[in-house]
């Protein structure tokens, strides 16, 4: 399923809060009643029925009254259940929705950009005790336990046990998110050996052309490589028109591991001691040698100077041409998921007439023997939030939470996703170790059958193998989720604020696009040559700092340690 296996995020839902009267504010959050959880019914105790207007995070406003799940939700657990019908990926319908006040009793959208305390405090929504989950969603409450920091996340300020939101577990970003590929029939017929010993992802269907190996080529032995992709004529035309490497300009992701190599990682609040100083990423001396190498590659003629002009997109079409020898990939990309048909580098060897071959390895390696990628999650596996609506009662979310604990933490409640198994879906390969095709007949989200009409985006291993193939399960169990590579090649920030105890997201939102604006134009001016980078330096620092990058520092300073916050 596309949405979910590509970088996962939420539509953030932007422009001003259109918000009525009788808002609540941080002072009124002190008043919040306490919950009398033992005057609440007993856990499974469903004989007085509800009415619950219930939405999720593929909430597309499609869910056709009286669907499959529907009906089976509402006899479970003895409710009606009216469906929202907004687009919740929709800026327009959502700000409509709440300029009037009419909130689904729960919801994962999120509104203006605001945090999950800010929601709160504006009231729009709710707290959840931590009485209430222990009672109707222990296995909720277990999954936070078993997470760096779990329940300490979205607590309301100033307690320990009331939460403003949910969250959920990212099992499928576990692991290396990025892998460098390079274009293996070039090796061959440059007489070039691969790092390590090569193993086929899959038998048929173009998978047989795609390896992997969990060898990695140094930085140095990576150059020789683009030299000869480059000089070589490894495409055997006669032509000089292959290039090394094709980088991209509307984000950094071609870059990961590369960046890997110098012990950092290039996503918002990474940063690091340097020389007993905090810094980010974008200000250190280790970015800046990742920048001369770039120049130097460019200037070698081994990076496709039209990658200044190309988006992501166009970048995977390029490559596609039979022009690159080198790639970052996704591990679904190599085991050429559905979603990602079209994408670099599957892309090359989809055509069954092709006789390309693609390779991909662990991350390079720096002089220093640094390697990996950041962590996708900065601390932990759990991301993204659920809410409850200010409206709902206490007896309304005692039954709300036993369905969330059901249809999200007890994998029993696949069918909420994929109805039965020989009825609506059926596996793509080999029984319970493939992923689920849902049958034509039946809307694969919402709709008639009422797929993922309801659910929280949370998944533990079990629920992602049930959307990604057994070849991407592969991938990552034999190499790029392996547990030695995770505490190898996982680069984590020094500081991170993970439980909102300072005001560096607000500072973010203050700065961010000149701070973007100022790193991405030094950035390609410094690779394309530009500038001088040593000479420039300076000066890109200083202007980096007075562009917000002080104000960031400062907030970073008083956040906690990551190694810290991941043994709690």
């Amino acid at each position: 399923m596309k949405k979910l296996a590509k970088k996962l995020s939420f539509a953030a839902i932007s422009g001003a809060l259109l918000l009525t009267a009788a808002c609540a504010n941080q002072e009124a959050s002190k008043e919040e009643k306490k919950v009398d959880v033992a005057s609440l019914p007993e856990a499974g105790d469903f004989s007085k029925q509800l009415d619950l207007n219930l939405s999720g995070s593929i909430t597309r406003g499609k869910a056709e009254d009286g669907n499959y799940v529907q009906k089976r939700l509402e006899e479970q657990f003895n409710i009606k259940i009216s469906n929202t019908k907004v687009d919740t990926w929709n800026a327009d319908q959502v700000n409509l929705m709440v300029a009037s006040g009419d909130l689904p009793d729960t919801f994962a959208f999120t509104t203006g950009g605001k945090t999950a305390q800010e929601l709160y405090d504006s009231g729009l929504t709710r707290t959840i005790s931590k009485e209430m989950l222990e009672k109707y969603a222990p296995r909720y409450m277990k999954m936070l336990s078993e997470n760096a920091s779990g329940t300490k996340r979205n607590l309301l300020k100033g307690t320990e046990n009331e939460y403003v939101a949910l969250i959920g577990q990212y099992a499928h970003v576990d692991g290396l998110v990025w892998a460098p590929t390079f274009r293996l029939d070039w090796l061959e017929k440059l007489g070039i050996e691969p790092p390590g010993e090569i193993k086929q992802v899959g038998p048929s269907g173009g998978r047989e052309k795609i390896y992997y190996t969990d060898g990695a080529y140094t930085l140095e032995e990576l150059e020789e490589v683009l030299k000869a992709f480059t000089f070589d004529d490894p495409d055997g035309n006669g032509k000089d028109d292959t290039y090394g490497i094709s980088p991209w300009n509307n984000n950094i992701n071609w870059a990961h591991t590369l960046m890997g190599s110098f012990g950092i990682a290039l996503q918002p609040n990474y940063n690091l001691l340097e020389d007993g100083k905090l810094v980010t990423t974008e200000i250190s001396k280790n970015y800046k040698e990742f920048l001369k190498l770039m120049a130097k590659w460019y200037k070698m003629g081994l990076i496709d100077p039209e990658f200044t002009t190309l988006d992501d997109k166009k970048s995977w079409e390029k490559y596609k041409q039979g022009k690159i020898g080198y790639y970052v990939a996704q591990p679904s990309y190599m085991a050429m998921d559905d979603w990602a048909k079209g994408r670099a580098p599957q892309n090359i060897v989809e055509n069954p007439n092709s006789t390309a071959k693609v390779l991909g390895t662990l991350p390079e390696i720096g002089k220093n023997g640094q390697q990996g990628e950041g962590a996708y999650i900065p601390v932990g596996n759990l991301a993204d939030a659920f809410y409850v609506s200010k409206d709902v009662t206490d007896e309304e979310l005692a039954r709300i939470l036993q369905v969330f604990d059901y249809i999200n933490f007890d994998n029993e409640a696949r069918w909420t996703l994929y109805g039965e198994v020989g009825v609506h879906s059926d596996w793509e390969g080999e029984p319970e170790k493939s992923a689920l095709k849902v049958r034509p007949e039946f809307a694969a989200e919402e709709g008639n059958s009422g797929f993922w009409a309801y659910n929280f985006r949370t998944y533990d291993k079990e629920r992602v193998s049930w959307f990604q193939s057994e070849y991407t399960s592969k991938l990552k169990n034999e190499l790029y989720a392996r547990e030695d590579v995770k505490e190898k090649m996982l680069i984590r920030p020094y500081k991170y604020d993970l439980l909102n105890e300072t005001n560096i997201k607000e500072v973010e939102k203050r700065y961010k696009g000149q701070l973007d604006t100022v790193v991405s134009e030094f950035r390609m001016k410094a690779i394309v040559g530009e500038v001088d980078i040593d000479k420039e330096w300076d000066n890109y620092v200083e202007n980096w700092k007075n562009n917000g990058g002080n104000e960031v520092l400062a907030e970073l300073e008083k956040a906690p340690k990551v190694s810290d916050l991941m043994k709690q």
